[in-house]
């Protein structure tokens, strides 16, 4: 029954892996690049931790929900259609909600990164979309407020606990392993995609940030400084009793940064399909030139 329920998830994540990543794509008709976008995604250390290591059912759905709540977010803005604009809005609200229902944690987090999309792309139907989606999980953090400020934390059958010992080493973050010491590490597939921009840019000299793309990548940074062992998670429970609660809610630092992988994931992957698309053209320019160069 557990085998069978992690081939359907990961069947179905990888679908709608695919899905976003074509949206993301479309303009581009590289089917090919959401394909390996999709894969990599599905291969991301901390996903596959999830699934495989911890086999936590709940972190899972949430690997399955992500790429359709970005593919809706996407598809949204990308539509004229007002018909098709709702309803793609209200599938982006509904799988927040539901993500909050499963993890307040994992919600929140997502809020935030729609708040920064919202700024990026100057949409204020993000934020709007963001709070809807945690309206629906309202259950989840009313149940929240009776835990930390009811005094009714034991309920939640967690222990207060510290968590900074929990978080990555420096090194960690760069681990080609799947999995090690309980903390996933980056992975050879998305270290080696981030290395080639690297490349591309500073070598190659092609231009890869664009002009939003600094809002992003703090936000990943932000994300991943946050699962460090060295971020004073042991000062922030020490504000008080809601916030020492709160603070083991969240169970380990690392889960940040599953999301920052996610992020850095979608942030590449898009990347190497505009640097790919731009090789290729400058390729067949080159080959017209030489071509006419012949005829002459």
């Amino acid at each position: 029954m557990e085998s069978t329920f992690i081939i359907w998830s990961q069947v179905i994540t990888f679908g709608t892996a695919w899905s976003m990543f074509h949206c993301i794509f479309k303009r581009k008709k590289k089917d090919w690049i959401s394909l390996a976008g999709a894969l990599v995604y599905l291969l991301l250390p901390y996903h596959v931790y999830t699934v495989i290591q911890s086999g936590d059912r709940l972190q899972t759905l949430i690997w399955m929900l992500v790429p359709i709540l970005t593919a809706s977010l996407v598809k949204m803005l990308d539509t004229e259609k007002m018909f098709w604009k709702t309803g793609y809005g209200l599938t982006a609200v509904l799988s927040l909600g539901i993500i909050g229902r499963l993890d307040g944690v994992a919600a929140l987090t997502l809020l935030f990164l729609i708040c920064v999309g919202g700024i990026c792309r100057r949409q204020w139907q993000y934020p709007v979309i963001g709070i809807l989606g945690m309206a629906l999980a309202y259950p989840t953090y009313m149940t929240w407020k009776h835990w930390l400020f009811g005094g009714d934390f034991a309920e939640s059958g967690l222990e207060y606990t510290s968590i900074m010992e929990q978080g990555y080493s420096i090194g960690g973050l760069f681990s080609t392993y799947f999995y090690r010491n309980g903390n996933p590490g980056m992975g050879i597939l998305l270290l080696g995609i981030l290395l080639f921009l690297l490349y591309q840019s500073f070598v190659k000299g092609i231009k890869i940030c664009g002009r939003n793309d600094h809002i992003w990548l703090g936000a990943a940074a932000l994300l991943t400084v946050m699962s460090l062992r060295y971020f004073p998670w042991d000062f922030v429970q020490r504000l008080g009793n809601w916030s020492l609660g709160l603070v083991t809610l969240i169970r380990t630092p690392a889960v940040f940064f599953g999301y920052a992988q996610i992020l850095l994931c979608v942030w590449s992957i898009e990347k190497c399909g505009a640097v790919l698309q731009l090789t290729d053209r400058t390729a067949r320019m080159w080959e017209g030139t030489v071509k006419k160069n012949g005829e002459k």
